[in-house]
């Protein structure tokens, strides 16, 4: 996992962005101290961002970047303000190793395409979101395009990866950003990184073992001296210790002497879909005694008239925290559906997914979207025979959940 720390300027200033207070906060240390600081301590590459220039001031910092990239051998990327194909190619001519485009990759994608055709692997994309729509000019203005919308449509532009920051929970809580990221991470094969998500190593540990994230940028906990570099890098470039770290999952040490807690996405409207649900988890808990099977829709008091959607997902992220597994069932997911944040969710929190299907060839696009987020795929027959299939389900999840304990 790559750590990119960042070194973010004002007026020439170090500083770094909170999201409970609207001022900049502001560090006692020089940019070239940090920057030399963090080559020393084994920076493979070291982000800079300007925010004067990002916030369209008439005085920014790049004289200072420029002086920045020529103090070090430690490759510089260099982030805000950058709009127009003359100034990344200056920058390129002054040697950064790479650029970080944010609100010109979603105003001008021709743009963006023309300088990753001439620059490959050097260009970069800030994607910034607020609850779930990307944010443009120094995080100031919400666009109407939701990130899932477009993530796509940068990828084919020939960048080199994605960068997702969620501005909402820059003070902490970041479960949900991840979850985001992670649900991002799926619909593109370039690398995706976080940032603003580590306060803590613990936090580092956890990025790990989320493996569709691919590093993260770091700014505020190194700044104030919470994480130095040198222990980031280490715990980073820890190796897994697991011979099969793939085969090995939450519910490894379930078994059929202790319960396994399961959560059944399925979201559905139709009252003959609510049956079918029901249907499967009797079946499934009728066949095996120590499993229990929440269904969100049927169990949880949800009044979608009077609560808003922030309400409505804290009570999916409760059930999901007590949950030991999610199954998904794949077919039927309707557009409202709260499923790609369940699945986003569930993995950020470790959660294995079984994502239960009849289609093997998975020819449906928003259906092989959410298949790629599941650890495992379950399929089944369809047919008249309802408790045929059902059977059928309940047998592969439970050879599957239930006695992989039995040699513990």
């Amino acid at each position: 996992m790559l750590i990119i720390p960042e070194i973010q300027i004002q007026s020439g200033r170090v500083v770094t962005r909170s999201a409970s207070d609207e001022n900049d906060i502001v560090h006692d240390m020089l940019p070239l101290d940090a920057l030399e600081k963090f080559a020393a301590a084994g920076a493979k590459i070291i982000q800079v961002v300007d925010i004067d220039a990002a916030r369209s001031k008439e005085i920014n910092n790049e004289a200072l970047i420029k002086q920045m990239i020529a103090a070090t051998d430690t490759p510089i990327q260099v982030s805000g303000g950058i709009r127009t194909l003359i100034q990344i190619n200056d920058w390129f001519e002054s040697g950064a190793a790479g650029l970080v485009l944010g609100t010109v990759a979603i105003t001008d994608a021709p743009l963006v395409v023309e300088a990753a055709n001439r620059h490959p692997g050097g260009i970069i994309v800030h994607l910034v979101t607020r609850d779930g729509y990307v944010m443009i000019d120094g995080w100031k203005t919400q666009t109407a395009f939701m990130a899932e919308d477009i993530i796509r449509d940068l990828q084919v532009t020939g960048i080199a990866g994605v960068i997702h920051k969620a501005t909402e929970f820059l003070d902490g809580n970041f479960m949900e950003e991840l979850a985001l990221t992670e649900l991002l991470s799926h619909d593109v094969s370039i690398p995706v990184y976080s940032s603003g998500t580590v306060l803590t190593l613990d936090d580092i540990s956890r990025l790990r073992y989320l493996p569709n994230i691919n590093g993260t940028v770091i700014s505020h906990s190194l700044m104030t001296g919470d994480i130095l570099l040198e222990d980031a890098l280490r715990i980073a470039a820890q190796k897994e210790t697991n011979t099969q770290p793939d085969a090995i999952t939450s519910n490894v040490k379930l078994g059929v002497y202790q319960g396994v807690r399961a959560y059944l996405a399925a979201y559905n409207t139709s009252q003959a879909s609510r049956v079918w649900n029901i249907g499967l988890r009797e079946t499934i808990t009728g066949d095996n005694p120590y499993m229990e099977m929440i269904i969100p829709l049927v169990d949880l008091d949800i009044d979608n008239d009077n609560m808003t959607p922030r309400q409505i997902q804290s009570c999916y992220e409760a059930e999901l925290d007590k949950s030991d597994v999610v199954i998904v069932i794949l077919d039927g997911i309707e557009v409202e559906a709260w499923t790609g944040f369940e699945c986003g969710y569930a993995r950020a929190k470790g959660k294995y997914i079984y994502g239960i299907t009849t289609d093997q060839e998975m020819k449906d696009p928003s259906r092989k979207r959410y298949a790629s987020m599941c650890d495992e795929l379950l399929f089944y027959t369809d047919g008249d025979d309802l408790i045929t299939s059902h059977s059928e389900i309940s047998h592969a999840l439970a050879t599957r959940t239930m006695v992989q304990n039995q040699d513990v």
